[in-house]
């Protein structure tokens, strides 16, 4: 073999054994979205640094996805559209989804990293509670649009269900009677009171609704999804070994604490393991003071 062919040889035994980056490597730099929803997202429109708090969810996945080299550009939208934009590619993640058969058929889902509380709230002085589906008969019930309400709550003709763009269009609503309920995650709603000076205009009624996982999700027809998610589960474990998952909730544990707020809930599989917390007498509003609860969230099961 002469020494052109001995270089053309040897240059292709080294294209094939080099090492080739996997399609599915995860990008560095990543585009995530959500509505506003303090004290789970808590920035408007920019990573800001306000106390050391950017919002919990977000400070969730920043750092698990930081584990794994990725940066976070956020944007803050209008739910529907953000939902629409991750959908349609326009942006990488979805930075808090509840799941539901038809998400599944369009987004990808990571692992869950947070629950979620669904409670109804009332104006104070109405002397309606809440104590399952058929008590909703002939209510007007504020939702937000095209949030995800699973189950027979989805599905009753018993009540009334008025998409809104948000819990303060909804509280809106409630105030000038054009809703009987609305109902939103406990501490989302808590945290709007106390922000807004509220307290002594709404309050919760009943047991939760339900209580659902939350996840970031990612576009299924996105070539960057799978990735993604694999980086973002990749990193939460890596957090939750090392301490640092446990870091965040307590510092937003300490927070909420310290305004009279419920218990944030770590994730998990098993609902039956948080039926004594769904059945307890505090989420009874008749027994618990304007908005707030009647027990410190420190005694619940699954405090901090």
């Amino acid at each position: 073999m002469n020494s052109r062919a001995t270089r053309i040889a040897l240059l292709l035994s080294m294209l094939l054994t080099f090492p080739v980056v996997a399609a599915t490597e995860h990008p560095t730099v990543a585009s995530i979205t959500n509505d506003a929803w303090p004290p789970f997202i808590d920035v408007d429109g920019r990573i800001i640094d306000v106390d050391g708090r950017n919002g919990l969810a977000l400070d969730i996945v920043t750092t698990a996805l930081q584990t794994q080299g990725v940066t976070l550009q956020v944007t803050i939208k209008p739910w529907a559209r953000a939902m629409r934009d991750v959908v349609d590619g326009r942006n990488d993640l979805l930075l808090a989804t509840w799941k539901s058969e038809d998400r599944q058929q369009i987004l990808l889902f990571s692992e869950p990293y947070l629950q979620n509380r669904l409670r109804f709230i009332k104006r104070v002085g109405d002397p309606f509670e809440y104590h399952d589906l058929a008590s909703l008969r002939g209510k007007r019930v504020g939702i937000v649009r095209d949030y995800s309400y699973t189950g027979e709550f989805a599905k009753s003709h018993n009540f009334i269900r008025e998409p809104h763009q948000d819990l303060l269009a909804n509280l809106r609503m409630l105030a000038a009677k054009r809703l009987d309920l609305t109902l939103e995650d406990e501490i989302v709603a808590s945290y709007r009171f106390y922000q807004l000076k509220l307290a002594d205009r709404y309050q919760f009624t009943g047991p939760p609704l339900t209580i659902q996982n939350l996840y970031l999700s990612a576009g299924i027809d996105n070539p960057r999804s799978q990735a993604l998610i694999s980086a973002f589960n990749q990193g939460l474990k890596l957090i939750m070994d090392d301490g640092r998952y446990e870091q965040i909730l307590a510092r937003y544990g300490s927070m909420l604490h310290s305004n009279q707020m419920p218990e944030i809930i770590r994730p998990s599989t098993n609902p039956a393991a948080h039926r004594p917390l769904m059945e307890a007498s505090m989420y009874v509003s008749t027994a618990s003071p304007t908005s707030h609860l009647n027990m410190p969230w420190w005694h619940l099961p699954g405090a901090l």
